[in-house]
């Protein structure tokens, strides 16, 4: 060239700089990988992961991999394993790391492939795990399960929105402790975040396992001190609680006949109910407590396993004495309504048989108004007062005015044509008159009688078919009706009632049974039309279970129209995701 400079020096001032320019990139890659190949094996050795993991890294393409293994876990033995109460100290505090806070029982079920550019992106595989293993470890814990979020769970599925809280923190504590999370790594499966903080801890071995309820022993006093429901909120229940025996009135000549006879039935009736009057719920508990063990007990337990409860242990100061009920033979009506209260009265929001969701035909029958007011007024555990008028007024028990004044004027007329007669004739008129006024005595007390007969027929078929109240309003005075006649203490609420009722079908084998004969008698007469004749005389022989089938109705109800949907959502979601993935 004509400067004196050669294709030479062109390629070595130029493309020299050039070629180690476009070098550079592909240096800073590779060093970057290096780097970050570095740094995530830094990570995985403080968190006890490096020898289960496997790293390679791309020089040109800047990726490092990782292998990590994928676990199974269970949780561990609640009994007789310490950790099972304890954090994890190593826990890994990375994305999809959640489930490495608790101790498990762990088995590596495969690899998982994770790449990464940088070492923030470095995942930790979830756990697989059985969602009502998972429930029932957390709930054991302390958590409390959050019916919006079960519902949402349940509703959307597996669109549900990334951070639904399913599970909450114990009573008063903020946070969450279990919630959906991205699926990111589930493959289709339910993706979940576990977290917990040490200040939950509330619980240890010695508390109720999940799932699990236990009855303690009906004391004088209270049970259940949340419960809203006393006897000053029940309309009539002063009346109720001191029932008139009877009234005292002068009575007339004419009708005394028919008085007599109602007031001997009605002394009869009190003299009966008197010497059969029902023993106190407490006393008989206590008598039925000598006679079910040979060991002292304050408390049963007892587990509904695939909707049943098929016996309880008995405990005395929180502890198994070794000895168990048999409940199978008390029959199917019983399992069900026993079930059915007693995952009612766990229903509170903090604790709860969540494993057994009320079924539907018993939640639709408890909703449904189905016991006549006129049949309450005759059992005499409401007034006449506190219900809407629903009886025909009750047959003259006397003579009317007007034939009380033709009668005095007959026997007038006749005394004085006795007047005018001989001495003979005038004895035997005498004699046919008073025949006369003791035969239209007689007539006169037997059509009364036959008149109070068909009123009394009447009232029974007018009570039948009287208005219908709603259960809670049954079950109330029926409390009321108790605790009037001294069976239950005063203080005694619906919860306490049916707390007590509970612990009374499982020592009273015959109670029990008669008890589920009401409810299922009282569940078809409320599906086939209404209550018939021989339902209502059924209850008049069997008041007092009567008032107990009611409670368990009305706490059953009760639960309905809070949280009765959260058990059902619960199972929903555990039967339709077996396992989950744990992050």
């Amino acid at each position: 060239m004509d400067n004196g400079t050669s294709a030479t020096d062109i390629i070595t001032y130029i493309g020299v700089p050039l070629a180690v320019l476009g070098v550079l990139p592909i240096l800073y890659t590779s060093s970057r990988a290096l780097w970050t190949q570095r740094s995530i094996r830094s990570t995985l050795k403080r968190h006890g992961l490096l020898e289960s993991a496997f790293t390679r890294v791309s020089l040109i393409g800047g990726i490092v991999e990782v292998e990590l293994p994928r676990c199974s876990v269970t949780p561990l033995d609640r009994e007789s394993d310490a950790d099972y109460w304890k954090l994890n100290a190593l826990h890994v505090p990375l994305k999809g790391g959640g489930w490495s806070l608790f101790h498990w029982n762990r088995l590596v079920t495969g690899k998982v492939l994770c790449r990464c550019q940088f070492k923030d992106e470095l995942t930790i595989p979830q756990a697989d795990v059985d969602f009502e293993d998972l429930v029932a470890f957390l709930l054991d814990r302390g958590a409390v399960p959050d019916a919006h979020g079960w519902h949402i769970l349940r509703t959307v599925g597996l669109w549900a929105p990334p951070g639904t809280v399913i599970l909450r923190p114990p009573q008063g504590m903020s946070g969450a402790v279990l919630a959906v999370a991205p699926p990111d790594d589930s493959d289709g499966v339910l993706s979940l975040q576990a977290n917990w903080k040490e200040q939950w801890d509330l619980r240890n071995s010695n508390s109720l396992p999940p799932f699990w309820m236990r009855l303690e022993q009906p004391r004088f006093g209270k049970v259940d001190g949340d419960e809203e429901t006393t006897l000053k909120s029940i309309p009539g229940a002063k009346d109720l609680a001191r029932p008139e025996t009877g009234q005292s009135k002068p009575l007339s000549r004419q009708n005394t006949l028919v008085a007599e006879t109602i007031a001997e039935s009605s002394t009869d009736s009190s003299t009966d109910s008197t010497s059969s009057k029902p023993v106190s719920l407490l006393a008989e508990i206590e008598r039925l407590k000598a006679l079910a063990t040979e060991s002292d007990f304050d408390s049963v337990r007892f587990k509904i396993d695939q909707e049943h409860v098929k016996r309880v242990l008995f405990e005395s100061n929180g502890s198994s004495t070794g000895e168990q009920q048999d409940l199978t033979r008390f029959g199917d009506t019983f399992d069900l309504w026993f079930a059915c209260a007693a995952s009612a009265l766990t229903q509170d929001g903090y604790s709860g048989i969540w494993n057994f969701a009320i079924p539907s035909n018993i939640s639709k029958f408890t909703r449904q108004k189905s016991v006549p007011c006129g049949v309450m007024v005759v059992l005499g555990h409401l007034n006449e007062d506190n219900v809407p008028p629903w009886a025909s007024p009750p047959p003259p028990l006397g003579e009317s005015h007007v034939d009380i004044q033709a009668r005095m004027q007959e026997d007038n007329l006749a005394r004085r044509l006795e007047s005018t007669m001989p001495p003979a004739q005038a004895a035997e008129a005498r004699q046919v008159r008073m025949l006369r006024e003791s035969q239209r005595f007689h007539n006169g007390h037997i059509k009364r009688m036959h008149a109070h007969e068909e009123y009394q027929e009447r009232r029974l078929v007018e009570a039948i078919q009287s208005p219908r109240l709603d259960n809670l309003v049954i079950a109330q005075a029926n409390l009321a009706y108790l605790i009037g006649e001294e069976i239950v203490p005063c203080d005694y609420t619906l919860n306490d009632l049916a707390q007590a009722v509970l612990y009374l079908m499982i020592l009273d084998e015959g109670q029990a049974k008669l008890i589920a004969d009401i409810l299922e008698r009282w569940m078809l007469w409320c599906q086939f039309g209404g209550m018939q004749k021989v339902q209502l005389t059924l209850l008049m022989e069997n008041k007092v279970a009567f008032c107990y089938a009611s409670a368990l109705v009305a706490v059953v109800q009760r639960a309905n129209s809070g949280n009765g949907n959260l058990s059902s959502d619960m199972l929903a979601c555990m039967r339709a995701w077996r396992r989950v993935r744990l992050g």
